[in-house]
């Protein structure tokens, strides 16, 4: 998705929204000890599923399972949000390197049961097509439920904080065209995963199926979605601070401070 086709969901209101969002999960995050490195801001995919949901005036799904997590009655799409982590390098910028993984799809059952034997048996064909129709299954499920136009993947990218301490975000998009799904096939094979090919364009990301997890995974490289300006960035001043707790008086005017000193951070969507 370009960035322009991006940009087009996120009006003045829903970034004012998603800044407020942005702020209150910052109050919640944990302090570091002094001399502590620093840690990466965590938001819960539940909390992010609900920016979107108020941000862009859909409905939520509220099934962790389904293939998407809200939907436009009006425009008839629906959309799959996932928060990824990403590494930065030692300058604070995206490393070229892949994102963490998320589910596409996950069975436990059938040729999941059987999926170490599977394996083992090097029946890797058997093993690709059935977890691709697991996946044609349910997008056709949402598809058919909601008489959805598109489907969307909309990506929220989390680094860790950089040298300088900015921490911020990148969101970045793609439409999925159902009818490649056929054109995938097995690129390689070892012990525990099952990598494809045709699935994602390899410069942005790679999918596999993973024997102990049994699902089918993706990640995405980030550095190549940010270089290619298919992602915005989501900026934030946001400072954290290293302090041992301990030998502070953690009371209501303290609390108060950290309220005070976070509503000071300016966020920026660029």
């Amino acid at each position: 998705m370009e960035f322009d086709d991006l940009n087009s969901f996120l009006d003045e209101k829903a970034k004012k929204i998603i800044e407020y969002f942005i702020l209150k999960s910052l109050i919640a995050q944990p302090e570091s000890i002094v001399g502590q490195k620093s840690l990466p801001i965590q938001v819960p995919k539940e909390h992010i599923e609900q920016w979107f949901t108020q941000a862009l005036n859909v409905k939520p799904i509220g099934s962790g399972s389904y293939p998407i997590d809200i939907y436009s009655e009006s425009k008839k799409w629906g959309a799959d949000l996932k928060m990824l982590n990403m590494d930065i390098n030692i300058d604070g910028k995206p490393s070229d390197t892949t994102s963490g993984e998320a589910s596409l799809g996950q069975k436990f059952i059938g040729t999941g049961k059987s999926l170490d034997t599977l394996f083992e048996q090097k029946a890797y064909v058997q093993i690709m097509n059935s977890w691709l129709n697991l996946y044609k299954e349910k997008i056709k499920k949402a598809s058919t439920d909601y008489k959805l136009k598109d489907i969307i993947y909309f990506f929220v990218l989390r680094p860790n904080l950089s040298s300088n301490n900015e921490a911020s975000f990148y969101l970045c998009g793609a439409r999925l065209d159902i009818n490649k799904i056929n054109k995938v096939e097995i690129d390689r094979a070892t012990e525990t995963s099952l990598f494809l090919k045709n699935f994602i364009d390899t410069n942005y990301g790679n999918t596999k199926i993973y024997k102990s997890k049994k699902r089918l995974e993706l990640r995405l490289r980030p550095k190549f979605w940010i270089d290619n300006n298919k992602a915005i960035k989501i900026t934030t001043t946001f400072n954290p601070k290293n302090i041992n707790l301990r030998d502070t008086m953690v009371d209501f005017n303290f609390i108060q401070k950290r309220i005070d000193d976070i509503s000071k951070t300016k966020v920026t969507f660029d």
